[in-house]
């Protein structure tokens, strides 16, 4: 058996990506080049690592077997190459990072522009999607890094505070509680647009809201920011969102903000990275330069 890097790598993209159109831009390779080292891989493993889900690969159980025994040994060479670079040398490399819909949209994006500026010869791909997609994506370890809103409580992945934010509710204009501070009975019964099940934002307002006793109820929930709040400028009822979502809307008055005493809103963002996968050199100084990045937003 002669298993090659080149395989592995493809391998992986694969996974990650689920196509192999995808996967081979990943690997500077061509998509049937890329398709015949998949082949190989398989042939000399003697087993099949992906079903075809329509126009995408998803690993089966022996494709999940493989992949963090892939994903350490590529990491492994990553390290030996590191050690060898002499200081001072550019970042060179890809890296996966998945985020939930808010970090993702308002924080990381922008973020990994900037960082693949200042590093040339680097490229971050942000995969945008909610908390529980993210969760799986790490312990699938289809990401080397995850940022979430909500909770996570898989014990295979480690979990790290990262950043803070505020949620905030709001509602049309010329709502008759746009712009007021109301007592929390004075919200029961309204109708909410909120996010998906699954989304960290929606856990959040919901936990917090239910200590309360709104028990708020969804009449819309939608999967991104922007269609919450066109619903809600349609008059839809009340939304709730991450005030990095709302600093446009709000500064032009096309939103109105609803104070609710004793809801406090103000989170923690969540790193989580899987406990059985080290960082690449990469991976760090992106979460180094984030840091700088947000910081340096902020003053």
């Amino acid at each position: 058996m002669r298993i090659t890097l080149r395989q592995l790598a493809v391998f992986e993209a694969v996974a990650r990506s689920g196509q192999v159109a995808k996967a081979a831009e990943q690997v500077n390779l061509s998509p049937p080049a890329t398709s015949m080292a998949l082949a190989e891989l398989e042939k000399q493993l003697n087993a099949r690592l992906f079903e075809r889900i329509g126009n995408r690969l998803q690993l089966n159980s022996q494709g999940n077997l493989l992949l963090p025994l892939a994903a350490d040994l590529l990491h492994r060479v990553e390290q030996i190459e590191q050690a060898f670079t002499p200081q001072g040398g550019d970042l060179v490399g890809q890296l996966s990072v998945s985020a939930s819909s808010t970090i993702g949209n308002y924080l990381l994006a922008k973020a990994a522009v900037a960082f693949c500026q200042q590093h040339t010869q680097t490229h971050v791909e942000v995969a945008i999607t909610n908390t529980q997609d993210v969760i799986q994506s790490v312990a699938q370890f289809r990401a080397e890094m995850g940022f979430i809103e909500g909770h996570c409580t898989d014990n295979r992945l480690h979990i790290e505070p990262w950043h803070k934010d505020r949620l905030l509710v709001f509602c049309h204009p010329a709502h008759p509680l746009a712009g007021q501070t109301v007592k929390s009975f004075a919200v029961k019964g309204q109708s909410w647009v909120l996010r998906e099940e699954g989304s960290g934002t929606r856990e959040y307002f919901v936990n917090a809201a239910n200590e309360l006793g709104m028990q708020p109820e969804s009449k819309f929930c939608f999967t991104t920011p922007d269609a919450i709040k066109l619903a809600v400028k349609q008059g839809a009822g009340l939304g709730v969102l991450s005030e990095l979502a709302l600093e446009k809307e709000i500064s032009r008055k096309e939103l109105a903000l609803v104070t609710i005493e004793g809801l406090v809103l103000e989170r923690q963002f969540y790193r989580i990275t899987h406990k059985s996968r080290q960082a690449t050199s990469l991976g760090l100084a992106f979460v180094q330069f984030c840091s700088n990045f947000f910081h340096l937003s902020r003053e």
